[in-house]
Formats: structure tokens, sequence, C-alpha cells
């Protein structure tokens, strides 16, 4: 019986999925399935990927549609109890699937764990050593989730069930559909945070490069998150929530503001002071956009 289904959207990768993949096999302990989604290469993934011959191994190939629809059509296509999630240009490092199988089977009152990762170059840790001490030292919520940006997929296995009752990763995003996920799996559910390395993440890669869509996007994840579990605002502080979400809409401006869009920073920072009206920095920020550059 397999344990864990890992997830493993792609598109054009072919330079680096087979040494991603083949770090998901070598894993030692665990009864797995891959299974890759190919979205649409123009690339020989798919070819590279045939020649594996390895029987726990499967490829899905489909239209490109995008990341989120290609995790969705991996969870549907999966059936072990617990699913884990890899991005073909990473490496899966030792433990990375054997560690939460086991933390979750001897904890059954969590639907999921989050493992610690080393981002790349230079090798640090994804969550430094102080914070991770600290999550690793209670149950997680939404409310580290959301403080902590929790949404590297590659460091979290779920339990099927609470991905089931979370729902499908939200398709209208391009960037931040893994933080979506995790913040609503983690409004309904309690987790564990393991530090311990399982994953290696390539800076600089991918859709993240667009900083101004990714903080758009945290902004609409967050708004989404607190109309959808308000129970999750409370978890959070709604002051906690209101800095957060003005720091946001300040980083947005500032990005706008370095294109030459003064008019979009302008209403960036309106928002910002909206949710920050005693701050005195979004106020100089926005007096200074309003007199142009």
């Amino acid at each position: 019986m397999v344990d864990v289904a890992v997830i493993v959207p792609t598109f054009n990768r072919a330079r680096t999925i087979e040494a991603s993949v083949e770090s998901l096999l070598a894993q030692q302990g665990v009864a797995l399935e891959v299974v890759v989604v190919d979205d649409g290469s123009t690339d020989d993934t798919v070819d590279r990927l045939a020649r594996r011959g390895d029987p726990r191994l499967r490829v899905l190939a489909r239209e490109h549609a995008g990341i989120a629809g290609a995790r969705n059509a991996g969870i549907a296509a999966s059936e072990a109890r617990y699913v884990a999630f890899h991005d073909s240009d990473d490496l899966a490092l030792p433990g990375r699937l054997a560690s939460p199988v086991r933390h979750l089977d001897e904890h059954p009152e969590l639907a999921f764990v989050i493992q610690n990762g080393r981002m790349v170059p230079p090798g640090e840790p994804w969550i430094a050593p102080g914070v991770a001490a600290r999550l690793a030292a209670r149950p997680l919520t939404v409310a580290e989730v959301f403080r902590w940006n929790l949404g590297q997929l590659q460091g979290t296995c779920f339990r099927r069930g609470a991905l089931a009752t979370a729902g499908p990763l939200d398709t209208s995003l391009g960037i931040l559909d893994d933080l979506d996920l995790v913040l609503r799996v983690a409004a309904r559910h309690r987790g564990a945070f393991l530090d311990v390395p399982a994953f290696e993440y390539r800076r600089g890669g991918g859709v993240a490069r667009n900083r101004d869509r990714v903080h758009e996007e945290a902004i609409a994840v967050a708004e989404k998150l607190v109309a959808a579990y308000p129970e999750a605002l409370e978890a959070i502080g709604p002051r906690a929530f209101r800095r957060r979400q003005a720091r946001r809409y300040a980083r947005v401006a500032r990005v706008r503001a370095a294109a030459g869009d003064l008019a979009g920073a302008r209403r960036a920072l309106e928002q910002a002071c909206r949710l920050a009206p005693f701050s005195p920095r979004y106020r100089w920020a926005a007096f200074r956009v309003g007199w142009g550059p």
C-alpha cells in the first residue's frame, strides 16, 4: 500500500526534472508514488521521464493551464492517504517523506506537517533557526502560517482528507496558490513544524520572480482567507492582519513608483494609510508620491 503521493507539476524543466524526480525516488523508509504532471512542455521533459522505467513514477501530460491546475490534476490522479508536493527544479533531501509520514502516523490529531528547507544559493535555511525553534515547540496554526508565509509546498505533507475539506488549489492565482492552500488547511486543522531540512530550493527561478504580482496576490490571498474563515482573523489578530496588509500595499507602491506608475503607487498607498492610519511612514510616502519623483 502506498503511503504518500508526491505531486510534481512541471513546465519546460527538462534540464532539472531528472535529478529532481530521482531525489524523490531515492527516498527511504516509505512507500511512495511520484505523479509528475507535465503542463504542456515544449521541450523533451516527457521523453526523459519515459525512459526511467520506475513503476513508482507516473507522468500525466496535459495542455498548458498553470501550476495550480497541474497540482489539482495530480491530486485527483493519486490515491495515497498522504499527499506531498515537490517542484521540478528542486531536490528532496533524505527524510523528506519518511519524517512527515511517521509524524502524522504518530499524531492523528494533526492534519499536516511542514519541514524546513535550504535555499540555494547560498545554502541558508528557509526558516531561520530562532523562528524555526519557536515554530517547532508548539502546534502550527493559521496564525503562524500567516505570520511567516509558510507556503513552500516542497516541505509540506497533508492528510488527503484535509485537502479535500479545504478544496482544490485556486487556479485564479498564478504564484501564491501554495500559500493560499496551506492557509486554508491551517484555518480548519492544526499541523506541526519539523526543523529538519527536507528540500533544496533554487532562488530566482520560476514565476516568483515577479515581485509586484507576488505582493498583489499576497494581499488577495489574505483577504480571501478572512472572508471565508472569519475565525482566522481572530486567530491572527485584527491589528496584526491590518499591519501586514498595509506593509504589502506599501511594497506594491514602491514597485509601481519605480516603474513610473505614480497613479498606481498612490492608490496602493491610500490603502496602506487606510489600514494603518496612524503610520507616519505611509503618510510621508503618500506625500512624496503625490508630488512626483
